[in-house]
């Protein structure tokens, strides 16, 4: 049988049967645009996670004393002198020179650094008094810090006074339930508001706006907090990098920070989320290949149920082409050929509804659409593999009917 004759035969089998050869054209179209569907969806997914993760992973690095430097104690560096008004101050031991912010920005792909210095707890007595109420608490948290770590770590505060933290004046900010505790309303303008200190009186000069590690928190200067503990092992050094330059910095800035002895110090490894990234996008594309390929082997199971119920109805018809000279091949490849057409074709409409399903995905979850062409191409075959395996069994058995006793079965 020629191939032109044998697509006559099965373009006019699938129209004259018009509503099973729409149906089976659904059914493949159903399961290989699931199957590149989810696929493309869980690749746009992995890849928006990978994203986000890369983008939360690698630009902080936190430094501190190592557990040595901190056990050292004596052995740290003597210094005392001028609080920045003339006063004297008492002498603090310090891990980190006093330029420590100043060397980190130094590197290029530093975006901003900032020191933190837990000051509060059992030590610190704090007393907020107001015109009107006093009103005391104690054991409120302090941390006395630089401008520069709201900036890299992303906080907002109330004011244009945060510059104030870099010196040694006696201000406060507080975070917004530490100020709910303390009994002080958040405000634009903290005007006449102050509390006290270890009996120093401290004027709020604003407040830490939103929900972060200070909430609960009184924000002092660093200076001021340093000079209160009277040394800086418990200080960090936060660091915002450049975005994809964590790594990096994290490897350098110890040695930034103490060129002679960056041993005294431990930067924080930026987690690497190359193993999480891929462990995400390896466990969705498991549940992808679990899930299509369930819907495959049901289209196939479904294709070959309607092809075999088809050739139980034509036994005449395949009779009577065995009794003029047909071979078994040539019957079989009747029913090979409508199993291949009728599956590239739902292959093609599934890639259509696949591409459109992935397409609007992406857009209501704010995604970038990424739809790879390959993808796309492999709809069609896959259906027309889809066609071949279901209409195996059916062209062997139509292959395998008899011409006498097919003619006499009608």
């Amino acid at each position: 049988m020629r191939i032109s004759d044998l697509l006559v035969d099965t373009a006019t089998e699938l129209q004259t049967r018009m509503s099973r050869t729409v149906l089976m054209i659904a059914a493949v179209a159903l399961s290989t645009g699931a199957l590149i569907a989810s696929v493309g969806i869980s690749q746009n997914a992995a890849r928006q996670i990978d994203t986000d993760l890369a983008a939360a992973t690698v630009d902080w690095v936190v430094v501190g004393a190592s557990a040595g430097a901190k056990a050292e104690g004596k052995d740290l560096v003597e210094t005392s002198g001028a609080d920045g008004s003339g006063e004297e101050r008492n002498s603090v031991r310090r891990v980190f020179p006093t330029d420590t912010v100043e060397r980190i920005d130094r590197l290029e792909t530093a975006a901003v650094a900032g020191m933190i210095l837990p000051v509060g707890g059992d030590k610190v007595k704090t007393e907020v008094t107001r015109a009107v109420v006093g009103v005391k608490q104690a054991n409120i948290t302090v941390n006395g810090i630089t401008a520069g770590y709201l900036s890299a770590a992303r906080m907002m505060s109330t004011g244009e006074l945060e510059w104030m933290l870099d010196g040694a004046h006696n201000v406060a900010f507080l975070g917004e339930e530490a100020a709910a505790d303390l009994g002080i309303p958040v405000t634009g303008e903290p005007e006449g508001l102050s509390l006290t200190i270890n009996s120093e009186n401290y004027t709020v000069a604003g407040f830490l706006t939103g929900e972060h590690a200070l909430s609960r928190s009184i924000a002092i200067p660093y200076t001021n907090g340093l000079h209160i503990t009277g040394d800086d092992r418990e200080a960090e050094v936060l660091i915002r990098t450049e975005p994809g330059a964590g790594s990096q910095i994290s490897k350098v800035a110890r040695h930034q920070i103490l060129p002679h002895s960056p041993e005294k110090l431990l930067a924080s490894q930026v987690v690497s989320a190359d193993r999480a990234r891929d462990s995400v996008a390896g466990q969705m594309a498991r549940q992808v290949t679990w899930i299509g390929a369930f819907l495959i082997v049901l289209t196939v199971l479904l294709i070959a149920n309607s092809m075999i119920v088809s050739v139980t109805a034509r036994t005449t018809e395949i009779g009577v082409r065995r009794a003029l000279g047909s071979s078994r091949g040539s019957v079989a490849a009747v029913f090979w050929c409508e199993g291949a057409l009728t599956g590239a074709l739902g292959g093609l409409a599934g890639s259509s509804v696949a591409a459109i399903v992935m397409v609007g995905v992406a857009w209501l979850n704010e995604w970038t659409a990424h739809l790879s062409p390959l993808w796309i191409v492999l709809g069609p075959l896959l259906g027309l593999a889809v066609g071949l395996v279901a209409s195996a069994y059916p062209a062997f058995r139509a292959s395998g009917v008899h011409p006498a006793i097919a003619v006499r079965a009608d």
